[in-house]
């Protein structure tokens, strides 16, 4: 069974920045606080360094933890009946999860792993009654983060259910670029794979084949987005020929 995971039992903080606004400036959930109120907040909320494939929420041992990115990405996945890992979403930096019900967050079921090493910032239940839950602009960017990723759910199950295999990898492909659109994609096929719903063999075909219509780059452990236009049109059904001077090495 996977151990409990606490606050404490994260890996060691990060060295203090010069800033110290550094853990919440760039979070759009506190873009509406000035750089005091922002400030105040940081202060109650330390920062700790996730490395790629950790287990930083359980549900098995649920803890009572607001988590908020500020670097990285976070899968948040269910296991079926039969074991097979479904995800229900992919969050970037910027964006909060974590059993909180006083901000209407519930993991439930959910596990959340680290899929590339992350940063994280972390409130306590009290902290969030005191100092978030009170502040109606927060309250309402929670709102907003929420219904995204609510319209991000539906897309996902649309697409599991009414996407071929390629379809569903440029859809993925598109939303892990959606924060840092300049940097390649750290992700290994067999991780791809359990983002889509499908197997490692599979997914490196399918993602030879973005490659093919020039679409991607692969490299070794990174995929490069060559046409970030041209690869969502793909996601949503507009297939095109194969064009030359694609490169790829799988991983």
């Amino acid at each position: 069974m996977t151990p409990k995971v606490t606050m404490t039992d994260l890996m060691p903080p990060a060295e203090p920045p010069a800033d110290e606004h550094y853990c919440m400036a760039e979070v759009d959930l506190f873009r509406d606080l000035s750089r005091r109120e922002i400030a105040a907040l940081g202060a109650h909320a330390p920062m700790r360094a996730v490395p790629a494939g950790q287990i930083v929420y359980n549900p098995v041992q649920p803890t009572p933890v607001l988590f908020i990115i500020k670097r990285g990405r976070i899968r948040l996945h269910r296991i079926t009946r039969a074991g097979r890992s479904v995800t229900t979403a992919v969050l970037g930096p910027g964006t909060v999860f974590g059993e909180m019900d006083l901000l209407g967050l519930r993991m439930r079921a959910t596990w959340a792993e680290a899929l590339e090493p992350t940063e994280l910032c972390l409130m306590s239940r009290n902290d969030v009654r005191e100092l978030v839950f009170t502040d109606h602009r927060i309250a309402l960017r929670v709102a907003e983060q929420l219904s995204v990723r609510i319209a991000d759910l539906e897309d996902r199950l649309t697409d599991l259910t009414c996407k071929a295999l390629g379809e569903r990898l440029a859809a993925t492909l598109c939303q892990l670029a959606r924060h840092t659109p300049e940097d390649p994609i750290r992700l290994t096929h067999q991780q791809l794979g359990a983002l889509v719903g499908a197997t490692r063999e599979r997914t490196t075909t399918a993602l030879g084949e973005l490659a093919k219509h020039n679409l991607i780059n692969l490299r070794r452990g990174k995929i490069i987005i060559h046409d970030e236009h041209r690869l969502a049109a793909f996601a949503d059904g507009v297939h095109l020929p194969p064009a030359s001077g694609s490169t790829s090495e799988q991983d």
